[in-house]
């Protein structure tokens, strides 16, 4: 979360967060308030700060924390690694896609930390729509448990989204000069912003080739399109 007072950057993981943090913090004309690398908003939230968030399409985004993972990097990867569970780490489709089932499995919510314990099962939360909710939502956890008994819950808690923009990794170019051009015009460097979306290069890739996305077995894909249904219905 990247707080710049009138606006806030939701920096949600392996959506391209980190070149978004460096485009702020070079083109961006309002001071830096406050910083929390994936931090969420709670008693801190201003219904008059203008709010965005970058998504991945949730195969894309599985496959590249995936191999993120491969090279041993990432909070996911280092909380397996401690359960031993990093063996499900290799380079080949077939691990890929049991890997995801792995994840996509409710009995391992527990596993995987950052609060996805403490969502009740029956939600049917994916692993990225909850990392989704835990940022787009004022004081998620509650606003999530406070609509236990409504009928359809999540759908019910999403009705409460702060967020005012979201871009698309897969226009992520396009989105923030979008913003800097006519959504917050007044907040940014427009030259600034031109320039560097011309010249800078991607960063904080994963060194290992995409081959996994394309290889996703066709009962892993409906699962996770099941359990990702918050994140598809942006695709």
């Amino acid at each position: 979360m990247q707080d710049f007072g009138e606006i806030v950057y939701l920096d949600l993981q392996k959506t391209g967060s980190t070149f978004v943090n460096k485009f702020l913090n070079e083109t961006c004309n309002l001071p830096l308030v406050k910083e929390i690398k994936h931090g969420r908003i709670c008693e801190s939230y201003n219904p008059n700060v203008f709010y965005f968030i970058t998504i991945r399409h949730p195969l894309s985004q599985y496959s590249s924390l995936y191999r993120y993972g491969i090279d041993a990097r990432g909070g996911l990867y280092n909380r397996l690694k401690r359960l031993g569970k990093d063996t499900l780490y290799q380079e080949d489709t077939k691990s890929f896609n049991q890997w995801l089932r792995f994840l996509l499995d409710e009995k391992n919510n527990h596993l995987l930390g950052e609060d996805y314990e403490k969502i009740p099962v029956d939600y049917n939360i994916g692993f990225l729509s909850f990392r989704y909710l835990m940022l787009s939502l004022a004081s998620p956890l509650e606003s999530l448990l406070q609509c236990c008994h409504l009928k359809n819950p999540v759908e019910q808690a999403c009705q409460k989204s702060i967020v005012n923009k979201v871009i698309k990794n897969e226009e992520l170019n396009k989105g923030l000069l979008q913003l800097v051009y006519d959504i917050k015009p007044e907040f940014f460097d427009q030259t600034k912003a031109k320039y560097f979306i011309e010249h800078a290069e991607k960063i904080n890739t994963s060194n290992t080739k995409d081959v996994f996305s394309s290889e996703i077995e066709s009962d892993v894909l409906d699962l996770l399109m099941k359990k990702e249904r918050i994140l598809m219905d942006f695709y």
